[in-house]
């Protein structure tokens, strides 16, 4: 059995022994009564001092009596020390000691947080010996802690003797008992003894190492627990084993109440997964970032002089800028009729209106009469809810978006994939290539998916601003290429993926929605769990934003999606006309 020393299993020496004064032993009689030490003895602690650390207990009293070491007792004495080294329970040298010709467990998992542990809190549990003929010192249970002693650099280990009759067989059968017995601390039982141990006074480094987890994420589990709101949120969905990803979006949220509650109520459902709550997280967290950026536009705005003005404040007249004929938003910035109004479907800006066309002289689409002419209470109504839909839908298809590139991007960058996952990346560069099916010659090398393949590359603004140098900038191990030639490949697909793709109203696209349906198919195959608005795109069905399903779950590369009943048909925009809209174009194209 080997094991490769890391960084971390060297990175600090193994606790020094506590220590108790000469003098305070002694002053109890039953530990120096009628005991000489040997020459050999007395010599080296002479030279060397007590390097064995004696055990010793507390009595009644709390009188320390020493249970094993009165010879080095002793010698301490007679040496002059002022302190030895002791311990409160009994501990074996591990050079003494032999592991178990035949332990059961093939794999130790002698990972680097387990060696750490043992390094900076000791062993805890003893391990069992047994004396075998020769006078060898076998240890029939606790291989495991045997060998990552060794590795932590201890010297001894707390142990306690087996039954010397013990026969081989039972020995077995001990290995199969002990190991059933023993049950790990579920995620939220080790977060609540992390939490408890901070509050005994435990140092967050002392609580990480002894927990095999980052000193960050100590530091995020203290943040909430002791955070008031953040603890009852967790205690709200206490069956969910809150991950410390999940814990850190909380703290994300502390002020925004609405946010805390929708990621709550996402864990508090009955089977709860970690990817129902990613993504709940991720939509909070694109609502969260078109709020910042539309209040910082509308700063922007109103520092320049520029006026805003409500949807409802503007007269039946009023027309977009990119409606207009003839004139361009840079052109219209000097008319006295210009308006800014928060922009509804992208939420993170405000776009510029023309109050009255026809006064100041614009030329208008034939048959458009601006707002849409005199609406009844009821159109009015149902034109709001259809924005406020499509609001919802873009919103979901942006947090989607972030959540499958941040996937894309992990794949890429993965050092070994699975056979048969580098078989099906390696078949859809085929596909891609030889079939012409994925519109390779028309976008592989403008501006959006040249921008989108650098963040796939993980590469930063610098190198991202030559295209020609991509491939110097990559890993040259030839054993990653399937996945860099599927790199530029999703690039182009994900260029092409438009918001277009998930709408079914007046704004429907198939031209976009059917080739991104098969994009997610390709995702899907690789194991990335859909989200409720891929999954819609993907299946050729409306989505209805009100009616979010869970994420899809997949099991290595077939995914499955969870089956929940189906959603209504969504509302649109009601304006065919806005199919001119520039801003979809740009969409189209981004």
């Amino acid at each position: 059995m080997t094991h490769t020393q890391t960084e971390a299993d060297v990175r600090t020496a193994p606790a020094p022994w506590p220590t108790l004064t000469v003098a305070e032993l002694a002053a109890h009689p039953g530990n120096v009564r009628d005991v000489e030490a040997p020459a050999d003895l007395l010599a080296d602690v002479t030279a060397n001092g007590v390097e064995e650390p004696l055990y010793v207990v507390r009595t009644n009293g709390n009188v320390p009596q020493v249970i094993d070491g009165r010879q080095r007792l002793a010698a301490a004495v007679a040496a002059g020390l002022e302190t030895v080294p002791v311990t409160p329970r009994p501990v074996i040298r591990i050079d003494v000691l032999t592991p178990h010709p035949r332990n059961a467990r093939e794999d130790l998992g002698l990972t680097a947080p387990f060696v750490e542990s043992l390094r900076t809190e000791g062993c805890r549990i003893p391990v069992k010996i047994q004396r075998l003929d020769g006078g060898v010192l076998q240890v029939n249970d606790g291989n495991r802690r045997y060998y990552g002693g060794q590795e932590a650099g201890l010297t001894h280990l707390p142990y306690e003797w087996d039954d010397e009759d013990r026969d081989a067989a039972g020995q077995f059968l001990d290995m199969i008992t002990t190991a059933q017995h023993r049950k790990g601390l579920s995620p939220s039982e080790m977060n609540q003894a992390m939490f408890s141990a901070a509050e005994a006074g435990a140092q967050v480094g002392r609580i990480a190492r002894a927990a095999g987890v980052r000193q960050k994420d100590v530091k995020t589990l203290v943040k909430v627990r002791s955070d008031e709101k953040l603890s009852a949120a967790v205690s709200g969905a206490s069956s969910y084993e809150w991950t410390f990803e999940h814990l850190a979006a909380l703290s994300e949220f502390a002020d925004d109440a609405e946010a805390l509650a929708a990621i709550t109520d996402a864990a508090a459902r009955e089977r709860a997964s970690e990817r129902d709550v990613e993504w709940v997280i991720a939509v909070e967290r694109t609502k969260r970032d078109k709020r910042i950026a539309a209040e910082a536009h509308r700063a922007e705005l109103e520092a320049a002089g520029q006026q805003l003005r409500e949807a409802e404040e503007l007269s039946e007249r009023a027309m977009p800028v990119w409606r207009l004929r003839g004139i361009s938003t840079e052109e219209h910035a000097e008319c006295r009729g210009l308006v800014w109004v928060f922009d509804e479907r992208r939420a993170d800006r405000y776009e510029p209106y023309c109050s009255a066309p026809g006064l100041y002289g614009h030329t208008v689409p034939v048959g458009s009469s601006g707002t849409g002419g005199t609406k009844t209470a009821a159109e009015v109504e149902a034109e709001r809810a259809a924005r406020a839909a499509v609001k919802k839908g873009n919103i979901d298809w942006d947090a989607a978006e972030n959540l499958r590139r941040k996937w894309i991007a992990d794949l890429i960058k993965r050092r070994n994939l699975p056979k048969a996952t580098t078989n099906t990346l390696i078949g859809h560069v085929n596909n891609a290539l030889l079939n012409g099916s994925w519109g390779i010659c028309d976008d592989l090398n403008k501006e959006p998916t040249t921008e989108i393949l650098a963040d796939f590359l993980g590469l930063n603004a610098e190198q991202a601003k030559d295209r020609g140098s991509f491939a110097g900038h990559v890993a040259k191990d030839p054993r990653r290429a399937p996945q860099l030639q599927f790199s530029a490949i999703a690039a182009v697909r994900e260029k092409c993926a438009t918001r277009a793709a998930w709408r079914t109203d007046g704004q429907h696209a198939p031209w976009t929605r059917k080739p991104t349906g098969r994009w997610f198919q390709v995702l899907a195959s690789l194991g990335y769990p859909l989200t409720p608005i891929e999954q819609s795109v993907m299946d050729g069905e409306p989505y209805d934003p009100s009616k979010r399903k869970p994420r899809a779950i997949t099991s290595g590369s077939e995914p499955e999606a969870e089956q929940e009943p189906g959603t209504d048909e969504e509302a649109g925009e009601p304006e065919a006309e806005e199919a001119d809209d520039p801003a979809g174009d740009e969409e189209a194209a981004a």
